[in-house]
């Protein structure tokens, strides 16, 4: 594949459409030949607002049948990542996944089946790995024997009308769950790959303010426990009045080291770095390196590279807040 210009679609043109998109048209190598939308108008806003000449469709079976794809970028509800995925793959097409992974255990091995058979591969957008925040955090971490303990939380607020206006978040079928798989998952994440492979977790969760409007949680609590002993107390909630706050605290051998938001504290002073000022692209909370992820899932196709985020590996996230569902303050072994 080398020096090939990629044919890519884009398929959800919703509100993390504009983070996909951005780097793709400034991305040499792609050619984005379609969006795709149940509500076609919305694909043609985007296609309109990034200047992009291509084809539009309102179904994912019609673009899979009339595209000659190299790679899919799927930023749909939940629910649909997983069936999407393996039809794409089942068709040799390359996925760029956004978050979750999917939303169910069986769904898991359903995925990781179906690449093992494709000629296409999966590479899952937990972008916030590469945050400058992340990688100057993970550098103090390892510097100092690694993290032995670790605190995590995320503290947002969002409304009833938050869920009511989606049509497919707060319910388990649609959107996998409440705050854990759709705010705190990449939070999840960034504890897996500074504490390594989790092995068991006890939790709690809650539906403290959104009764009678959701059935998943939005408020969860526990602790997870790593291969190597390390553990991390987790608390999240989407039920603050307050500015969404999240701070990951890592304890090290003579440290603490903090990634609060965008930025790192080394001890409680914080760490200066020019890349924490940059100006983001759509919202702060999503980091800034959906551009980053995205280049380097092409240079990986391009050059017959391991995936930047492999499906095995964006698994364990996934792994964590499923079994801290069924916890129900009883411990879960992860495997």
């Amino acid at each position: 594949m080398e020096n090939k210009k990629f044919k890519v679609a884009l398929v959800g043109c919703g509100t993390i459409s504009p983070n996909h998109l951005g780097p793709l048209v400034k991305n040499a190598s792609v050619e984005i030949v379609a969006l795709c939308d149940k509500d076609i108008s919305r694909a043609a806003k985007r296609a309109e607002e990034f200047s992009i000449d291509c084809n539009l469709y309102n179904s994912f079976d019609k673009l899979l049948e009339h595209e000659e794809l190299d790679a899919v970028h799927i930023a749909t509800p939940h629910y649909l990542h997983a069936p999407m995925t393996i039809a794409a793959l089942g068709k040799n097409i390359n996925v760029f996944l956004e978050k979750p992974l999917c939303i169910g255990e069986d769904e898991i091995e359903s995925i990781l089946e179906a690449e093992k058979k494709s000629g296409g591969r999966v590479c899952v957008c937990f972008q916030n790995r590469f945050n400058p925040s992340t990688e100057i955090a993970k550098k103090l971490i390892s510097d100092d024997g690694g993290a032995k303990s670790a605190f995590a939380s995320v503290v947002w607020g969002r409304s009833d009308e938050y869920y009511l206006n989606s049509g497919w978040r707060g319910k388990y079928s649609t959107e996998g769950g409440g705050v854990m798989i759709n705010q705190a998952i990449h939070t999840l994440d960034l504890l897996r790959i500074i504490l390594g492979i989790p092995t068991e977790v006890i939790a709690t969760t809650s539906n403290h303010t959104h009764k009678g409007v959701i059935e998943v949680e939005d408020t969860a609590e526990g602790i997870i426990t790593f291969e190597d002993g390390g553990r991390a107390n987790f608390y999240f909630t989407t039920t603050s009045s307050g500015a969404d706050s999240t701070s990951l605290i890592f304890n090290t051998k003579n440290h603490k080291i903090e990634i609060k938001g965008n930025f790192v504290f080394l001890d409680d002073t914080p760490v200066e770095d020019e890349r924490f000022t940059a100006n983001f692209v759509g919202k702060a909370c999503y980091g800034n390196s959906h551009g980053v992820l995205i280049g380097a899932f092409y240079e990986a196709l391009e050059k017959n590279l391991p995936m930047p985020v492999c499906a095995d590996d964006a698994k364990w996230a996934l792994k964590i807040l499923l079994s801290s569902y069924k916890s129900a303050d009883t411990l879960i072994k992860i495997n």
